[in-house]
């Protein structure tokens, strides 16, 4: 059985479906939410920043700063007691094993957008990446249709009325 569990987190609602299966199904595990911020995006939102407040953009330190810890308040949000939080900046696929060797994750769960081919021929696939470069199981989790018993395991913003 799975002691350390890593959850790929980016708050759609297939990473909110990974984190509920997740949770229902490794119950007792420790488990790490992990988001990987793309150095694009920390780099769009530092210029933006910087634009808006006047400042240089070479301050991108305080922004990437700044952009983690917006990011980290969100994860934590998600986050139920004794769930651990993390925040990379980089390459997702990579981080996500990266992080995941480093923690000693036993396996890895991430949500898949179910993107066309074009389009992962274009952009590439984490998930497709980690599952054929990650040293422990990758468990994928499709946007699909919930029961009950693992709708009660998402997190607070995701949870239907």
């Amino acid at each position: 059985m799975a002691q350390r569990v890593l959850i790929a987190v980016d708050f759609s609602p297939a990473s909110a479906q990974a984190l509920a299966v997740a949770r229902q199904h490794f119950p007792q595990a420790t488990r790490r939410l992990l988001q990987v911020l793309r150095p694009s995006d920390v780099a769009a939102n530092s210029a933006a920043g910087a634009a808006h407040t006047g400042t240089s953009p070479l301050s991108s330190k305080d922004m990437r700063e700044s952009a983690e810890k917006e990011a980290m308040e969100q994860l934590e949000a998600w986050a139920q007691e004794g769930e651990e939080c993390g925040i990379d900046v980089g390459n997702a696929a990579e981080e996500i094993m990266r992080q995941a060797e480093e923690w000693g994750a036993d396996m890895i769960v991430l949500g898949t957008r179910g993107r066309s081919q074009l389009a992962n021929m274009l952009h590439g696939s984490a998930t497709e990446w980690l599952i054929r470069h990650a040293r422990q199981p990758v468990v994928v989790v499709h946007e699909v249709s919930m029961d009950d018993s693992i709708r009660a395991h998402l997190p607070p913003s995701e949870i239907a009325d």
